[in-house]
């Protein structure tokens, strides 16, 4: 078995993380100390009069954690209304909230309560992630939040006066991924021997897309096998870009849904096995620290591939989704095949009982997420509870349980998209969904970043 090789240096694409890293140094700082502190300031425009300003060295992205962020020398005494505003080749975007400012001219938005916000409690990366705009498809969020640099910028105005102004670019991180397309032929080498399932044909397809993380100082890294979850936000236009910020490199399994929560794709143990081969074949892929990702619809099948191949897997990151092998909407057909037999399914999920897949075998860290108020799937934390009760606690090992959250807790943090509106009779609230984002990539992050490091 591989082991990793050594170096703490960083080249051009850790300079390129350097943006993502301290915001989450502390949570990680044990794991990654070249995101430790930073000190100073910086701030567009001039250093004379109100301001925003936030700490050096920090290169922005779409995908946001909280930073400082201050407006200063302010008239002490007076209400500012802060609005963000982002012009899109779509529409506009805009969010905004009022603040008191302190007697030393001080708002400091990591700690300050908001007045009149789409947010109750003090968030410094609120006004981005609260961003509200026109109504895009899949495809058109992802070019936008991923791909595009979004140039949003804050103004500070004591009613109609302008006291201050700062622009942020927010770069898209999955802008300078390259991902490889990898066929059926692309197997073959490891799947030797392993017929085809009987769905599938002789024709060279496309199984999967691969994203590899390594660089010239990590030649060698952790990978992460994900089973792509459809959900606005979620699926791996947005998630997998994240992952390889982490260090590791991905593999993507196409998956569609319907309903979220029923799977409308075939896989079969055959093709999962070879792709587990091809990943162990690549020399930038540590096989030790080889992870699985399954959220919404495709957390079934993560938990499924977790205890097929447990000698394989070393950790699973799971949530929003049933725990369980549901059959395809509609019918008996089931998800997953081993050759030409379907694996038993259920038809509907089994919501508090004892049917939770046992996870004692995962010898890794397993990662579950919920939302409380999940109105797509209903009984997300009630599985997620049972799944984390099938094993004993282990290093790592993460059950977030987010009271008010709504379905999308997987989206990664400062994304505007798949939030509940304010209001809007649900029950959910965005702030309590965003939180259990942060959590859940915390969690993620610092098992991927150990990795890394090991």
């Amino acid at each position: 078995m591989r082991r990793r090789g050594g170096g703490a240096g960083r080249d051009d694409r850790s300079t390129r993380r350097a943006g993502l890293r301290p915001a989450l140094a502390a949570v990680v700082a044990a794991v990654l100390a070249a995101g430790a502190v930073l000190a100073g300031c910086a701030s567009d425009g001039d250093q004379v009069g109100p301001r925003f300003i936030t700490p050096p060295l920090i290169r922005y992205s779409s995908v946001l954690w909280p930073v400082p962020l201050e407006l200063i020398d302010a008239q002490p005494g007076t209400r500012v209304r802060i609005t963000a505003s982002l012009d899109s080749p779509h529409g506009a975007w805009t969010s905004a909230a009022s603040y008191d400012v302190g007697g030393d001219g001080t708002v400091d938005l990591a700690r300050d309560k908001p007045l009149f916000a789409p947010f109750s409690a003090p968030d410094s990366a609120g006004l981005f992630w609260s961003l509200r705009g026109p109504e895009l498809g899949v495809a058109d969020l992802a070019r936008q939040w991923m791909h595009d640099t979004n140039a949003v910028t804050l103004t500070a105005s004591d009613g109609d006066r302008v006291v201050a102004r700062r622009t942020f670019r927010l770069e898209g991180l999955g802008g300078t991924m390259d991902g490889r397309t990898v066929y059926t032929h692309d197997l073959a080498p490891a799947a030797a021997g392993v017929a085809l399932p009987p769905h599938e044909t002789h024709e060279d397809v496309p199984v999967g897309r691969f994203f590899d993380a390594s660089s010239i100082e990590r030649p060698t890294g952790p990978a992460v096998l994900m089973f792509d979850d459809p959900t606005p936000g979620a699926s791996a236009d947005f998630t997998a870009a994240l992952l390889s910020q982490f260090g590791a490199s991905v593999f993507v399994v196409p998956m569609t849904s319907a309903d979220g929560v029923h799977l409308s794709t075939v896989t079969d143990a055959g093709t999962i096995s070879a792709i587990l081969d091809w990943l162990d074949d690549l020399a930038s892929v540590d096989a030790r620290h080889v992870f699985v990702y399954g959220t919404g619809a495709s957390e079934q099948l993560a938990i499924w591939a977790a205890n097929r191949f447990p000698t394989r897997l070393h950790g699973l990151f799971a949530g929003a989704g049933p725990a369980e092998l549901l059959c395809l909407a509609g019918s008996s057909a089931s998800p997953v095949f081993e050759g030409s037999v379907g694996v038993p399914c259920e038809r509907s999920p089994g919501i508090g009982t004892t049917s939770a897949p046992p996870l004692g075998a995962v010898n890794g860290p397993v990662v579950l997420t919920c939302g409380q108020v999940d109105h797509v799937f209903p009984g997300a934390c009630a599985v997620q509870q049972e799944l984390a009760a099938t094993r004993t606690p282990r290093a790592g090992d993460k059950l977030l349980v987010a009271p008010g959250a709504a379905h999308a807790v997987t989206v990664p943090p400062g994304l505007p998209i798949a939030l509940p509106a304010p209001g809007d009779g649900s029950g959910a609230g965005s702030q309590a969904t965003e939180q259990a984002r942060i959590a859940f990539w915390n969690a993620v992050g610092q098992l991927l970043l150990r990795a890394v490091l090991s």
